[in-house]
């Protein structure tokens, strides 16, 4: 008997996939949620990974990171002139520079949470209604003085030059403040930065719970992301229904009943390994000739911006 082979398959285009005319599928909140904070996580999990590069600033003792960056937050605040906030952004930016970080999409971000809480919201304390004084913009004028609710509103409403030095002032402390904790962060791991508490005499246990409840953040949302998935894999189209928020519903419960006996597992196990309740955390306590130098240079930038 003659093998023919099917018409369909001597067509034209065979092997190719027609692409699907009509509406793009649009995830549900469930998903966007779910992806976002999988993101989120992966990007601080990357952060505490990449952080114990063998660079001049990730090998900086953390208790010194710690002292540095109480001691620049309380110079940030105290410093009320803009020129001295430049030069600390400028410190900030060589510090980066030295510590090879990826400065285009650190300070992207950066420059957006400045732009959002230190000029957007601080931006009417410029008018002249609120700070006084000689105005360099004007946005409105009426024809005469008006009385509204109680308030006497000028004839010339603008922005004044004290009232744009105080915006100045205020963005470059959200932006200091900012970029220097973030920088502390990215170059100190986490647990290496929880035990440098210890300068102020936090307890032991407490540093323990914190540093295990940073562990198993991680374990549990991956856990929730493999079992949403898992889950949505078996189903046709994005949940919405009441019935199928009812077994999303179980599987959270689920991984609540999963989480609690981890938990018990794993105080049953450090108790079998002799845990009594006494934590003591092992760190580097001696401070090398290139730590005291840094943490010199730290206190001469902010005595000089001080000075200014």
């Amino acid at each position: 008997m003659e093998n023919k082979v099917p018409s369909y398959l001597l067509g034209k285009g065979v092997g190719q996939f027609e692409p699907v005319k009509g509406k793009k599928r649009k995830f549900s909140f469930v998903d966007k949620t779910l992806m976002n904070a999988g993101k989120a996580l992966k990007s601080i999990y990357m952060q505490a990974e990449t952080s114990e590069v063998n660079h001049f600033m990730q090998k900086i003792n953390p208790k010194v990171k710690f002292i540095s960056l109480i001691y620049m937050a309380v110079i940030i605040s105290f410093v009320h002139r803009p020129l001295a906030q430049m030069l600390i952004t400028a410190f900030i930016i060589m510090l980066y520079i030295i510590a090879r970080l990826k400065m285009l999409e650190i300070f992207g971000r950066i420059l957006l949470l400045a732009f959002v809480f230190g000029f957007l919201i601080v931006l009417p304390a410029a008018l002249n209604i609120i700070t006084p004084g000689d105005i360099v913009i004007n946005i409105v004028s009426f024809s005469r003085p008006v009385h509204f609710l109680g308030y006497d509103v000028p004839q010339n409403i603008g922005f004044t030059l004290p009232g744009l030095r105080l915006v100045t002032l205020i963005f470059l402390r959200v932006l200091n403040s900012v970029s220097f904790a973030l920088l502390i962060v990215f170059t100190t791991s986490f647990p290496e930065f929880i035990k440098s508490f210890k300068i102020f005499r936090v307890p032991d246990t407490f540093l323990m719970i914190l540093s295990l409840a940073y562990k198993y953040i991680f374990i549990l949302a991956r856990t929730i992301e493999e079992t949403y998935f898992a889950f949505k894999s078996r189903l046709s189209g994005n949940i919405r229904s009441s019935s199928l928020r009812k077994l999303v519903g179980g599987r959270i419960f689920f991984i609540f009943k999963r989480s609690t006996i981890i938990y018990e597992h794993t105080y049953h196990a450090m108790v079998s390994r002799g845990y009594r309740g006494e934590v003591t955390l092992h760190t580097q306590d001696q401070f090398s000739a290139k730590d005291l130098l840094v943490l010199l240079i730290i206190i001469a930038v902010g005595i000089v911006v001080l000075s200014i």
